[in-house]
């Protein structure tokens, strides 16, 4: 029965909405309130509490019938101008002029979601009204331009020039189509759900994102984009009275309530017991290696995503069963040799898929792969699930719960979030995720029982609609693409009369005017802004003390941390033999995946979710102000108090005894990190991009480049590709490297926690120090530095589009850093980047930024179909900051954004 919630007599809502249900939702202490506009049918949302960080977020059920992309378009264009914001790039005019914590928009195969967050309540009433004017009165109506920019276009500049296409989405989704760990996905969900709005793809397929209409667009809008179709949440501390009159005022009494077609539909069972088998193709360049190469995966239709408890076992299952090192599905594959990388789990939709993925193997081995995976789930089954790994799995999903940092994300926007994923498919059921501590507590009940091992009985192994899908790869398979679709335009463009051709050219010069054309007073002035009054000036306060913690030099930070101690053990490496510097990469992802002399690695991996929130290790670098900078070695930690002891045993025996000589392992997670870097890659070729640019005259960026970026991915490709010449060598120096780097005399600790967790690690740190101090510290010989050189290089990845990227440094020039930099960027970002590379280029993204410790200044573009005009127009930067005119206004608003 739904606790009654006082607060709800206070709304007074004018009479425009009625209640539907209420609920005290008491795992975020937040008053959950479901209401229906009467006139409009909008559902609204109304989760009240004292977070400052208030959310609003507009989402609609959007389904597709076709691979146009239509749905990802349409969520591009809207915010492309709106009746009472007419500019052209509202969306970029409040990021420049906002304090928001969150501004974007999502697109999923069945909704799109339109969040904003700010702390400030002038900042959020402003947000909220802009994007509530844009999904509801878009200017896409009156500007065919706006989809044609963000949609696509035929694009000539004159009659004789080549008939080509662009289009920012576009762009976008020739980049995501081009990575194989994304296709596989694609491809599983087509052949498994292919009469569902999940069988298409709704970002959209380059191929097929031409054949979508600009009537056709509309219409999408029109028929999904009303209230009745809508579901509108407020969450945080905000006058809500006030916020649902202004929505009723502004914008849900505009509309009359209808009867949205707009269900997902659930997809037919095959009612087949043997898996559906489909064979496809990918591209790789043509010089690389085919042979392994292939992906098996395995995939099936589990239950309804109605069902909290069940979703939450699947996601136990997932980590359990496939995506931990102590996973029984990955290591049996493993073994036996098919994949390099395995991943897979439940995935989101009206019924959960299950899937299983084996990267970089042989095709011929799909019937072996099949076969492994059933029969290992199979005897789990038989035997039961291991019990330790489940309560693993369910003790660190509910440390992450209650540590509430959100990930990046306002926590309002994960709640959002995770009621759309009962909400959308049941108006009743908007709060049936949000009770988590009750769900994890009733999964640690049912361990033991059978439970887990029924639902993988019931919904894997006796599965009536399941497919199995090879993946190969393909030589010259994007060249064929491009050269077929350059053979359909010029056939196209050769097919058109000559009035044909001079209305794309009129087009294509329309377009340009309507980009290139400067602001009008109306433009510039309609966005909300806040005033420099507005922003406090008091800074955030934080605790930074210097101690000395258990004979160790240390930082304390005596902040509330909901009872977690988080623990970072930092070794000053300095300087060492350039040789073992990428050892210093490789040391940080092998430690706790490789036995030790007490424990396996698989043991390790559960009993580390069993007793701490989280462990990571990596090696970083910190600038010093002469300019040189300090090499160190993280091991970070978040644990309750009563567990640090076990955190700093755990640490301590990892870093004494990991066993480096173990070959079949290391060789198996060689195999590991060399498929994540190329995924890597292949998503954030931006982020690999700008660090090689910088390391071409920085000695710090060489460094990273050698233990993480693209020279650390060479170095893990040859030492994989030769591991029986090089093991021996390889155990060595991990051996010397770790050895070198635990030394207590080289440790700096920080905590931030209460003063509960610093008393245990005051106590306990002596003992790991002194635990560390008994293997025997040598010297790996002279210390070197890196020295820069320009490489002038081009780094060939498989894609349809590319990532761009100049970089320079200022501290050389002679100047110093200052918040004048922060303004400047933001009016480059904003006004200049953003309409050149992303409006006029066609490219999805790009951005600059000025390194705020190194003296550094990038530029970047993501997933760009242009090189050089890119590369120019980041060059063309300055004249553009010397030549533009900043009045208080504009000025105003780079500094608050």
């Amino acid at each position: 029965m739904a606790k009654k919630i006082s607060c709800y007599k206070d709304l007074g809502c004018s009479g425009a909405y009625e209640m539907m249900y209420e609920e005290y939702i008491s795992d975020i202490k937040t008053a959950g309130i479901v209401l229906r506009h009467k006139k409009s049918g909008a559902r609204v949302c109304v989760l009240s509490n004292d977070d400052e960080n208030k959310v609003f977020c507009a989402g609609f059920r959007t389904t597709s019938t076709d691979s146009t992309g239509v749905p990802h378009i349409i969520e591009h264009t809207v915010l492309n101008g709106s009746k009472n914001f007419p500019s052209r790039d509202p969306f970029m005019q409040l990021a420049k002029g906002s304090l928001n914590t969150f501004l974007n928009a999502m697109t999923w195969p069945d909704k799109t979601l339109y969040p904003v967050a700010s702390c400030n309540d002038k900042d959020f009433s402003n947000l909220m009204h802009v994007y509530l004017d844009a999904v509801f009165f878009p200017n896409i109506y009156k500007k065919r331009e706006i989809f044609m920019q963000e949609g696509w276009h035929y694009e000539m500049e004159t009659p004789e020039d080549e008939l080509k296409i662009s289009g920012v989405v576009y762009s976008e989704m020739k980049g995501a189509v081009s990575s194989p760990d994304r296709m596989i996905y694609d491809e599983l969900f087509s052949a498994l759900l292919p009469d569902t709005t999940y069988g298409v793809n709704s970002g959209g397929d380059p191929d097929v994102i031409p054949t979508l209409t600009y009537e056709d667009y509309l219409d999408f809008h029109r028929r999904y984009y009303h209230p009745s179709n809508s579901y509108i949440f407020l969450y945080g501390n905000m006058d809500m009275d006030e916020r649902l009159d202004f929505l009723d005022r502004e914008y849900l009494s505009q509309f009359d309530a209808i009867t949205p077609d707009s269900e997902v539909v659930r997809q037919a069972h095959f009612g087949k017991n043997e898996p559906v088998r489909k064979t496809v193709s990918y591209p790789v360049g043509s010089e690389e290696d085919t042979d392994g190469r292939a992906y098996l995966a395995y995939a099936s239709l589990a239950g309804p995503s109605l069902n909290s408890l069940e979703c939450r076992a699947y996601s136990v299952l997932s980590n359990v069963l496939i995506d931990s090192d102590s996973a029984p599905v990955k290591n049996a594959l493993i073994d036996s040799g098919i994949g390099d990388e395995i991943y897979g789990g439940f995935e989101d939709a009206v019924d959960e898929v299950f899937t299983v993925v084996a990267k970089n193997a042989d095709e011929k081995d799909a019937d072996k792969f099949y076969g492994i995976v059933t029969d290992t789930l199979r005897m789990e089954v038989d035997k039961g699930i291991n019990e330790k790994a489940i309560l693993a799995c369910l003790n660190r999903m509910e440390f992450e719960f209650r540590e509430a940092t959100g990930g990046g994300y306002p926590l309002g926007l994960l709640h959002v979030m995770s009621i759309m994923q009962s909400w959308l498919y049941d108006d009743s059921a908007a709060f049936s995720y949000m009770h988590v501590l009750d769900d994890i507590a009733e999964l640690k009940a049912r361990i033991g029982t059978g439970y887990y091992e029924e639902l993988v009985k019931k919904y894997i192994l006796e599965s009536d609609h399941a497919l199995l899908l090879t993946m190969v790869p393909e030589k010259g398979l994007l060249e064929k693409k491009e050269n077929a679709l350059k053979e359909k335009l010029a056939a196209y463009k050769a097919s058109l009369t000559e009035e044909e051709i001079a209305a794309v050219v009129r087009s294509t010069h329309a377009l340009r005017e309507y980009q290139s054309a400067p602001q009008t007073e109306e433009e510039k002035n309609c966005i909300p802004t806040l005033e420099r009054e507005d922003i406090p000036r008091e800074g955030v306060p934080y605790s930074n003390e210097e101690r000395v913690i258990g004979g160790c030099r240390g930082l304390y930070h005596a902040v509330d941390t909901n009872g977690i101690t988080y623990l970072t053990l930092s070794f000053e490496i300095g300087k060492m033999p350039l040789e073992y510097v990428p050892y210093v990469g490789l040391l940080a992802d092998v430690l706790c995946g490789v036995d030790t002399d007490r424990h396996t690695f698989s043991d390790i991996d559960i009993e580390i979710k069993l007793n701490t929130g989280d462990v990571e290790i990596v090696p970083w670098t910190y600038r010093r102000k002469d300019g040189s900078f300090l090499p160190v070695f993280h091991a970070k930690v978040s644990v309750m108090p009563e567990n640090i002891a076990y955190a700093l045993d755990m640490l301590a025996e990892v870093m004494t005894s990991t066993r480096f000589t173990d070959k079949k392992r290391i060789t198996a997670l060689l195999a590991e990190i060399k498929s994540i870097k190329q995924r890597e890659i292949m998503s954030s070729g931006h982020s690999y991009a700008s660090a090689r640019a910088v390391s071409y005259f920085d000695a710090e960026e060489c460094y990273r480049q050698a233990y993480g970026g693209l020279d650390y991915y060479f170095f893990i490709k040859d030492l994989y590709e030769n591991i029986d010449a090089k093991f021996n060598e390889c155990a060595e120096s991990l051996r010397k490297v770790a050895a070198f780097i635990f030394d207590p005399s080289k440790l700096l600790i920080s905590i931030g926690c209460d003063e509960k967790g610093y008393v245990e690690v005051e106590k306990l740190l002596p003992g790991f120090t002194a635990a560390i101090d008994k293997i025997p510290h040598e010297p790996l010989g002279e210390g070197e530095d890196f020295v820069p050189r320009k490489k002038n290089e081009g780094i060939m990845i498989p894609s349809q589009v590319q990532y761009v990227a100049r970089a320079g440094s200022y501290e050389a020039a002679g100047y110093d850093f200052n918040g004048a930099y922060n303004v400047v960027k933001t009016a480059v970002n904003v006004d200049y980047l953003y309409q050149q590379v992303r409006v006029r280029g066609g490219a999805y993204g790009c951005g600059c930024r000025f390194g705020t410790e190194n003296g550094k200044l990038i530029f970047w573009s993501y997933r760009d179909p242009n090189l050089k005009k890119t590369d120019d127009v980041f060059a063309a930067t300055g004249e553009f900051i010397r030549t533009h005119e900043f009045d208080d206004g504009e000025l105003t608003k780079y500094i608050i954004g």
